[in-house]
């Protein structure tokens, strides 16, 4: 699969911008709740879900069939890559977010746990990715073009934006192969709320300063309604067992 992404990326130019994020606020409010605490990646999803609210730019994906456009979601569809095992050996699946924006925090650490540690015949995602790399290699390629191409497919089975960190084993992926519109990413988090924080997108459908206003949007709700959600869940912590570290 992995194979098949990365020969699919070649084709969308994409571009890679970082800043340097102040989250005393998240940082404090996730701090002084019992484990297991809602995993970082659970928090930024939806952060940056609030952020395409009001950006519609976030929410595009460039298509090329039957004519070159732009297709605009009404909401953004998250799609974090986490790793779980698979007979006895370390796998990649996902976990897909409709809405992300308008689901508790608690809820979407569940889904999480759920995607990461469920039997594999259990996550509807991991079934289709096990379904999809037994096909011959020709008909996987030439289902990821046509995906990219008329681009519903990348929305259907990814989303329109996707979220992958290492940030809890004190390394940063700065970018990734990915077909998907927009990539995050972040590294290690600091006590005192830094952290350096990376978006890497279709250059198709953002420029610069989408990117630039993304970053600023991003810091804002995750201080902002992120970090209130947060202050709100210390009577009420959640009860996903393992949930916390990712």
């Amino acid at each position: 699969m992995v194979a098949d992404l990365s020969w699919a990326s070649l084709r969308v130019p994409r571009c890679l911008m970082t800043a340097e994020l102040m989250l005393p606020r998240t940082v404090a409010a996730r701090a002084a709740l019992a484990a297991p605490r809602p995993p970082w990646t659970a928090l930024f999803t939806k952060a940056f879900a609030i952020a395409a609210e009001g950006r519609p730019a976030l929410r595009r994906l460039y298509a090329t069939l039957p004519v070159p456009r732009l297709l605009e979601f009404d909401h953004a569809i998250g799609c974090v890559v986490l790793e779980r095992e698979h007979e006895g050996e370390p796998a990649l699946s996902i976990a897909r977010f409709t809405e992300p924006q308008a689901r508790p925090l608690a809820e979407l650490a569940a889904m999480l746990h759920h995607a990461k540690t469920a039997p594999p015949m259990e996550t509807k995602s991991f079934r289709r990715i096990l379904r999809f790399t037994k096909l011959p290699w020709p008909m996987r390629r030439l289902m990821m073009r046509i995906a990219v191409a008329f681009g519903g497919p990348v929305l259907r089975y990814g989303g329109s934006f996707s979220i992958s960190a290492l940030g809890h084993q004190g390394a940063a992926i700065i970018d990734s192969v990915s077909v998907v519109p927009v990539f995050l990413s972040y590294g290690p988090i600091a006590a005192d709320g830094r952290v350096r924080f990376y978006i890497s997108f279709d250059h198709r459908v953002m420029d610069g300063a989408d990117g630039a206003g993304a970053l600023r949007a991003l810091e804002q709700a995750l201080e902002g309604p992120v970090a209130a959600e947060l202050e709100s869940m210390h009577a009420s912590p959640i009860l996903v067992a393992g949930a916390g570290r990712r």
